[in-house]
């Protein structure tokens, strides 16, 4: 990432900022390969290798530097500050990289560093919603009367789970199979017309009718979230009668180009 000049973060450009990305350490460039992780383990009194409970990998976090170019003409200092200073994770973008996307906010200390005469850079650090960049949100649209078997690929480093917005199309019941790992998600007693929302990921759904009628729908499911394997391809059976938005969104463990079969 540290290659690009230019950058765009929370749907703005750095160029339009009148800031260029510096490499404060010179020679060589310096990139993250892996997120950070810690080893979860007990020790046990008498034995010398501890039981291994699992790996927490941690999000990504990192410096971001840049150099305020025409600052004295441009007298945008403020607006630098208030570009950067969000509430919330926003999309971060590298023109080294544009299909990925890294949805970060800036924590911690920054400095200022400049000769009193208007000529200076910034250096902020960067932390990240999760150890992983991410691609483009990819849709595919599915119209399903009886049963429809589309293939998908997760061309990312991760298992990643799909969000899904479901139109019935009278009442009864769907389900979505992914074959390759035999995991069958299932909603029953649906209604003519209700929409569904569906984020696998976060583990919700949510009716149409959910206001309107007080409907919810945690129990006309079976509980199944298709996740979809790192780096495979797999054929989805969509089984009963509604219009279908599958949309994924592919995780990477760095920057490197996409790989393609």
């Amino acid at each position: 990432m540290y290659q690009s000049l230019n950058f765009t973060y929370n749907g703005i450009s750095s160029e339009d900022m009148g800031v260029v990305i510096i490499n404060e350490d010179g020679g060589l460039y310096k990139d993250i390969f892996l997120p950070q992780r810690s080893i979860r383990e007990k020790k046990i009194n008498g034995n010398d290798r501890p039981y291994f409970m699992g790996v927490d990998n941690n999000p990504l976090s990192f410096p971001l530097s840049f150099f305020i170019k025409e600052w004295e003409e441009r007298n945008n200092l403020r607006a630098i500050s208030r570009w950067m200073f969000t509430d919330y994770y926003k999309p971060l973008i590298f023109e080294s990289n544009p299909d990925r996307i890294f949805y970060a906010i800036i924590e911690g200390n920054s400095s200022l560093l400049h000769n009193g005469c208007q000529d200076g850079h910034i250096t902020l650090n960067v932390r990240c919603d999760s150890p992983f960049s991410y691609s483009p949100i990819i849709r595919h649209d599915v119209s399903v009367k009886g049963k429809t078997e589309p293939y998908f690929y997760n061309e990312g480093d991760s298992i990643i789970r799909p969000q899904i917005k479901i139109t019935k199309i009278g009442n009864g019941d769907i389900s979505i199979k992914n074959t390759d790992n035999n995991q069958e998600f299932k909603l029953t007693g649906l209604y003519d017309k209700e929409v569904i929302l569906v984020n696998c990921e976060n583990e919700e759904i949510v009716s149409s009718f959910q206001k309107s009628l007080n409907r919810y729908l945690h129990d006309n499911h079976n509980d199944v979230w298709l996740d979809f394997d790192r780096n495979s391809s797999s054929t989805f059976t969509f089984t009963g009668n509604f219009e279908c938005e599958f949309y994924l969104e592919y995780k990477y463990l760095n920057e490197d180009r996409p790989i393609y079969y």
